[in-house]
């Protein structure tokens, strides 16, 4: 397992012990299901959601055999967030390949990096930058050249947490999501390196 130790967090690989907070973000601890993706969480019967879950269970038991017995140097698409402090784990930070209409697809040529702070405790604590801050120069050393980030014009926190860090809007796909009842549009943020190197 590798780790990297920030002012205030530490990214590591998936362990075991984190399937059971992972569960408990998804049924109890669910605010964040409002911000990430919340198309995604609308309109599902209980027995949907069992399901789901079930699935999501036996994905996370294979992610803990995969990090126990990948490399150091073996590149990594994301992290877990803990506080460096209490070690508490409290989110995650992935990235994903998009293409170039900006979709996600596994064959884009693209990366594009988002992040969850699912623990409300740790809100407000300059987490999510520093997990990102430290993700993105995790990714410039594995030779990343061009770094995105997507988000909905709802979201108004990851916005402003992106424009900190020195993305720039590049694409806006209006009306994209329905979300709670209104229509919203799809953002696209290009990172700006020298804006990255200025500010962070």
């Amino acid at each position: 397992m590798i780790e990297f130790v920030g002012d205030k967090i530490i990214l590591r690989d998936f362990i075991e012990s984190d399937i059971e907070k992972r569960v408990f973000w998804e049924t109890g601890e669910t605010e964040w299901q409002l911000w990430d993706g919340p198309w995604e969480y609308e309109n599902k019967t209980e027995e949907e959601k069992k399901a789901e879950l079930s699935r999501y269970v036996e994905t996370m038991r294979k992610w803990v055999k995969k990090f126990a017995d990948m490399s150091d140097d073996a590149m990594r698409s994301g992290f877990q967030i803990a506080e460096k402090c209490s070690g508490e784990y409290i989110g995650w930070v992935n990235s994903y390949r998009i293409n170039e209409d900006f979709n996600a697809a596994k064959n884009g040529e693209m990366t594009a990096v988002g992040i969850d702070i699912s623990a409300l405790s740790a809100r407000g604590k300059g987490y999510a930058k520093a997990a990102l801050i430290l993700f993105i120069r995790y990714l410039l050393e594995q030779g990343v050249n061009e770094i995105y980030t997507q988000t909905w014009s709802g979201n108004t926190r990851m916005i402003g947490l992106a424009q900190k860090l020195g993305f720039e809007e590049c694409k806006r796909k209006p009306n994209l999501r329905f979300v709670r009842g209104e229509y919203y549009d799809g953002l696209t943020f290009r990172l700006n390196f020298e804006k990255f190197d200025l500010l962070n």
